[in-house]
């Protein structure tokens, strides 16, 4: 694995609260995280998300495009 930046960091926990808040998902599995976060009963909806929050991110320092 790369090494995790900062902006690795906040784009994950934009997605993860974004897809917890959905009420759709019941698995996340992402890039950023060792373990699948499960979410909680009451937001839970019947989706597996598996996502990579920021690709190419170890390309930030050299002005490259990076995305999701």
């Amino acid at each position: 694995g790369e090494e995790q930046k900062k902006l690795d960091v906040i784009s994950n926990e934009v997605f993860v609260k974004a897809l917890i808040s959905s009420g759709r998902t019941c698995l996340l599995v992402s890039e950023e995280n060792e373990d699948a976060i499960i979410v909680p009963p009451a937001q839970r909806g019947k989706y597996i998300v598996v996502f990579d929050p920021l690709d190419g991110s170890s390309n930030i320092d050299c002005g490259v495009s990076i995305g999701t």
